[in-house]
């Protein structure tokens, strides 16, 4: 067997490919595995990521060839690539072209460009039962497909959908003359777009917390030019959406309606959040909002931070596929291991923008990331050592030495913009109290939150504590500094959230820092090194400190 010492991969029968992190070409080709395969794991000397029928969906949706994924393979592997890889990409990649929906005249028509699909898919009942059979051609409702989609996702198929889309009630948008749209925004919204053809329209695009994902959004509604629902995170994120819209579109204010607890408008350009929609009536347990859907002709429907996209909503966007989908996100990654299921009824990923990349040309901020690492105190061990696993972890992340390291660091950033992060409400508490610093946690009133979150922009706050309600689409672009506490344990999409909290650009010297604190040798620790793996996929390392008490 061949080997090439000087290459940096090592491909394993599993489609497991492990790199080295200090390899002089990893620079080069990290781009190309992040499109390609998912990151497991990584260290500070190897990097291991592994293929799946998702990442080579990912791929081919972004236009990459199934030659282009072998020959790199190839081209960087140490060894010549087993023949079950090649063979296992080969299969997943002619697998996303399988299966076709499309229209003939007035019908919607399942083909099949596989027998093996076929045979496999149609053995399933309940897929027969939606199918008939006519003029050689399977016919199906378009009622059922987004069910169709969902149910031969569990074959292995994601669905080529070529149907289109219904026409929305017309909405006269352009952007204001003062508004510049950056070069690669311009990108993302054109290879979302496609022209208006059929194969785009849906789909998902991902790009870094502080990039102008909003402003993708507007550009996306602009060549649509159909109303609009808007789904976001939170009552905050809501009305940051407002004011946007208002203040960069052409669209008048009488336009734009919230859809919340307190208000109930449902406009040519409707903003709920998901909280809002999966809520119950407490009698009937039935979910009173969903009907929003289909409240006006929405030719487009946005989901904001789609990676929290709720199971209720998930399912109800299986009935609405003749809709225009656009997914917002800065990390596709989803704690409960559902992106397939979740995603395929969005669309595929459309395009994808490089956190490193934007760093180096200035658009973000250049951000200095580092872990620091405390003693558990002797009075804790004790404790700790008897607790069960889940304890273990609230322990060390509650270790009251974490305060000792916040005082130096605010010292070390005086008068520099600081958010403290917390999962823990009795820890942010006593932050919030011994320092003498405002906080803002879930149960703290939306008009109070408001409040301190202009104060914060407008610099008459420097610090201030907050719970998780500010993991996400919280308008603070002065933000130079944040100290994360705790968090919910190995969350790669929370540490994204945190750290995309700083790294909007600033106006000197365009530079912020996150920092960590944690307990060495805990859970806390190890689900520490779980949290980073999608900042190291993204081109950051971490700096590890050593805290001598």
């Amino acid at each position: 067997m061949l080997f090439n010492h000087d290459n940096p991969l090592v491909v394993q029968k599993d489609g497991t490919i492990i790199v080295e992190a200090n390899h002089s070409q990893f620079p080069i080709i990290q781009p190309m595995l992040s499109q390609m395969a998912i990151l497991e794991k990584a260290t500070l000397t190897t990097h291991t990521y592994k293929l799946s029928p998702y990442s080579i969906w990912s791929a081919q949706s972004q236009g990459i060839q199934v030659t282009e994924m072998i020959n790199f393979l190839n081209e960087y592997c140490k060894f010549p690539l087993a023949r079950t890889v090649v063979e296992y990409v080969e299969d997943h990649y002619q697998k996303v072209n399988s299966i076709v929906m499309e229209k003939i005249v007035e019908d919607c028509v399942l083909t099949f460009k596989d027998e093996a699909a076929q045979q496999l898919v149609l053995k399933d009942n309940e897929i027969k039962k939606l199918l008939i059979k006519r003029d050689k051609h399977w016919h199906f409702s378009e009622t059922d497909r987004g069910l169709l989609k969902t149910l031969c996702l569990s074959y292995g198929y994601f669905i080529n959908d070529l149907i289109g889309y219904e026409k929305g009630r017309q909405l006269q948008i352009h952007f204001l003359d003062h508004v510049k749209v950056r070069p690669y925004q311009k990108e993302a919204i054109k290879q979302f777009h496609k022209d208006g053809k059929t194969f785009g329209g849906n789909g998902i695009i991902v790009m870094p917390c502080g990039s102008g994902k909003t402003i993708v959004g507007l550009g996306v509604m602009e060549k649509v030019k159909e109303e609009v629902l808007i789904i976001t995170s939170s009552e905050t994120s809501m009305k940051q959406w407002q004011r946007e819209i208002i203040e960069k579109t052409s669209v008048k204010s009488e336009d734009v309606g919230l859809y919340s607890s307190s208000l109930k408008e449902v406009k040519p350009v409707t903003i709920a959040s998901y909280q809002m929609l999966i809520y119950k009536n407490q009698d009937t347990k039935q979910f009173i909002h969903l009907p929003l859907f289909n409240m006006r002709k929405w030719g487009l429907i946005i989901y904001d931070e789609v990676h929290l996209l709720p199971a209720p909503v998930f399912r109800t966007t299986a009935g609405i596929q003749g809709k225009k989908r656009l997914g917002l996100t800065a990390t596709l990654v989803r704690e409960d291991g559902k992106e397939e299921e979740v995603y395929s009824l969005i669309g595929p990923k459309q395009h994808e923008v490089a956190w490193k990349g934007l760093e180096n040309n200035g658009w973000i901020a250049k951000t200095l990331c580092k872990e620091i690492r405390i003693e558990l105190p002797e009075r804790e061990l004790q404790q700790y050592v008897e607790s069960n696993q889940q304890q273990q972890f609230k322990i060390a992340s509650m270790n009251v030495l974490k305060i000792e390291v916040i005082k130096t660091l605010l010292e070390q950033h005086k008068n520099q913009p600081t958010l403290i992060i917390g999962q823990y409400i009795d820890q942010l508490v006593d932050v919030s109290k011994k320092l003498k610093l405002p906080m803002i946690t879930g149960k703290t009133p939306q008009s109070e939150r408001e409040l301190l979150y202009d104060k914060f922009r407008q610099g008459e706050l420097s610090v201030l504590v907050v719970s998780k309600v500010a993991n996400f689409a919280v308008d603070l672009p002065d933000a130079e500094v944040a100290i994360q506490i705790s968090g919910a344990f190995g969350s790669r999409q929370e540490e994204a959230q945190r750290v995309g909290r700083v790294l909007r650009p600033k106006k000197e010297n365009n530079e912020a820092f996150f920092y960590s604190i944690v307990t060495r040798n805990t859970k806390e620790e190890q689900y520490s090194g779980h949290r980073q793996l999608f900042m190291l996929e993204q081109g950051y390392m971490y700096e590890v400190e050593e805290w001598l008490s």
